[in-house]
């Protein structure tokens, strides 16, 4: 089941991308010479319109093979600049709304979910003490616009211990800000056979707390009786629920599509600066575990890695390095600024040398990936 469907996540995000690029240079008028679903021996192939249709032996990835032939002084392509662009970002740009169509699907089946509205103040924290009441919706923390819960969760990761964060909540039409320190929550939990049962909350008894274990709380390979400790800062009170209807499932899908956006440019620029470590970095073997953890756990798993995976895939690919699109777009920019492109002999090489690099870095992060496995 973890090969089925590892196979069909990898070849719908690749055919998805590759059919973004293929449409629009169609209707461009461009030469498509190919479009092919799979890699390797072509086990099904039609030629229609001066395109080649296959469908090829080996079901990982695909390609759309593009005719751009240069002018007779050979100083200007064909087709114009804005042609190429549009038909270049339309790959990374139908990977993203996949992405939104999955995450559309998986908000539609969800329950409810978090709101950014208090329900309730925790007791022991300090936002009721800075005049926060019931009903406040949370539009702020420091400098982030908070948009959905979400936005908060991953606001509350850039806490820090008796630093004071500032809220501003809508109260009716009025808005209120005031700064919160950030209270501390220590979490006791015992996995047990059916559920997690919560022992202790920042020392207050919660032995009555019980969470079964269901899609979306999957029973983690701990032994029966372990006990786990987090440890984190929160502001300190519990949200309301939402339940679905047509225009907030559209809100929440827009604006998580819009936070996973965020996030992998977040987590890149942290990578390249050394605030991550590699060793949070997955690779083709790291997914391949995680489409397996999914497939254990549920439905709802594998359609939210499919998201994320298909939205990480066209947001990465319009980062400016040579053989993905984003570098090919600084090869039309620059064209754009000289007025004449640079020639394809040299374009080309950049290319080649960048997509070396990149195998070796991906031969390097599954190396990671392979010895987190043995050593597990």
């Amino acid at each position: 089941m973890t090969a089925i469907c590892t196979v069909i996540i990898f070849l719908l995000m690749v055919s998805v991308h590759e059919f973004g690029h293929f449409i629009v240079a169609k209707k461009s008028g461009m030469e498509v010479t190919e479009f092919a679903i799979g890699m390797g021996p072509a086990i099904l192939k039609k030629e229609k319109g001066g395109t080649l249709y296959s469908i090829r032996i080996l079901p990982l990835g695909g390609y759309c093979r593009i005719t751009d032939e240069l002018t007779e002084d050979a100083s200007a392509f064909v087709h114009p600049v804005w042609k190429r662009f549009l038909m270049i970002i339309a790959g990374p740009v139908l990977n993203v709304v996949l992405g939104f169509v999955l995450i559309l699907i998986l908000v539609s089946i969800s329950g409810g979910f978090m709101s950014t509205e208090i329900a309730e103040l925790s007791k022991g924290a300090h936002m009721e003490e800075a005049g926060f009441k019931e009903g406040d919706k949370i539009i702020k923390i420091n400098d982030s616009r908070i948009f959905f819960y979400e936005d908060i969760t991953f606001a509350q990761n850039d806490f820090e211990k008796n630093k004071p964060i500032r809220i501003t909540v809508k109260r009716g039409k009025e808005k209120i800000s005031a700064e919160v320190m950030p209270t501390e929550s220590i979490t006791t939990y015992q996995y047990n056979n059916d559920g997690i049962k919560i022992i202790n909350i920042t020392g207050e008894n919660r032995e009555e707390d019980f969470i079964p274990y269901s899609d979306e709380v999957p029973r983690e390979n701990f032994p029966v009786g372990t006990e786990e400790v987090s440890q984190r800062l929160i502001m300190g009170f519990v949200a309301a629920k939402e339940k679905p209807d047509p225009v907030n499932v559209m809100y929440q899908s827009v604006c998580y599509t819009g936070f996973v956006v965020k996030l992998v440019y977040k987590s890149f620029v942290m990578l390249v600066t050394g605030q991550v470590s590699m060793d949070n970095v997955s690779g083709p073997v790291g997914i391949v575990q995680q489409v397996n953890d999914a497939v254990h756990s549920g439905f709802r798993y594998i359609l939210n890695l499919s998201a994320l995976l298909t939205i990480n895939l066209g947001v990465f690919n319009l980062l400016p390095v040579p053989a993905l699109d984003g570098g090919r777009l600084v090869f039309i920019f620059i064209e754009f600024i000289r007025r004449k492109p640079v020639p394809p002999e040299k374009e080309g090489m950049v290319h080649a040398v960048g997509m070396i690099l990149l195998l070796l870095f991906a031969a390097f992060i599954s190396y990671k990936d392979v010895m987190k496995i043995i050593t597990k």
